[in-house]
């Protein structure tokens, strides 16, 4: 005895889904998709802080609304202003 007792009418005009014959693709259609223009070209680097300074820098910048890479990147800048600014001109 059949677990499930499905009616299905006679005359289908066309399967409600149509079959897959393509086989399956993964990973071979999926490419580099090319990037959005964006006003900053971010990249990943790695660096270590001593673990107090790293939380204090996080707590910081969700204080402050931002994302820890926008933090980095305002004091980044600044050091690099400081640093021109703190060499003598001639």
């Amino acid at each position: 005895m059949p677990r499930h007792n499905f009616e299905t009418p006679d005359e289908v005009a066309e399967p409600p889904l149509t079959p897959n014959t393509g086989g399956v693709n993964v990973g071979t259609a999926l490419g580099r998709r090319p990037r959005k223009a964006a006003a900053t070209d971010w990249r990943s680097f790695s660096s270590y802080l001593p673990d107090d300074l790293q939380k204090e820098f996080r707590a910081a910048c969700i204080m402050a609304g931002i994302e820890v890479r926008q933090g980095l990147d305002q004091a980044v800048r600044a050091w690099l202003e400081s640093q021109k600014a703190s060499k003598p001109t001639g």
